[in-house]
């Protein structure tokens, strides 16, 4: 059972806890359970996916690309790569930062820098009040 709280929800989350163990304990045969508080990493936002998306499309129109090819453009060019050595043969291995891997405020900024390349070639990409998105 995940439950997630933030800085708001401390004291709701506080009165739940009792319940929920109970409720476990209730449902489960085990005599132990475990009860673990992480920092809760945002990786993008749905609504910045589907903008990004939109925006590729618009992007691989002008561009003469389908909307993965463009992402993938885009990604290569703006987020670069990695570089790390191999521990097996000590060669170095190239790696190209994912979008996917970016949390919300990194995948803003990326988008940002989209807005900048559309720009520089005079393309006008939708607002996301111009489009209908949901979530």
């Amino acid at each position: 059972m995940k439950v997630y709280v933030d800085r708001d929800g401390q004291e709701r989350a506080l009165r739940m806890t009792e319940a929920m163990i109970a409720s476990h304990f209730n449902i489960s045969k085990k005599e132990k359970a475990v009860l673990e508080i992480t920092e809760d990493s945002l990786t993008r936002s749905q609504r910045q996916n589907k903008l990004f998306w939109v925006w590729m499309t618009v992007l691989g129109e002008f561009h003469g690309y389908n909307k993965n090819d463009m992402a993938e453009e885009l990604q290569q060019s703006i987020l670069g790569e990695t570089s790390f050595v191999s521990k097996l043969d000590g060669s170095t291995i190239k790696k190209h930062t994912r979008a996917k891997s970016l949390t919300v405020g990194q995948f803003q900024s990326f988008l940002e820098q989209i807005e900048v390349h559309a720009a520089e070639y005079g393309v006008r990409l939708p607002l996301e009040e111009e489009i209908h998105i949901d979530s």
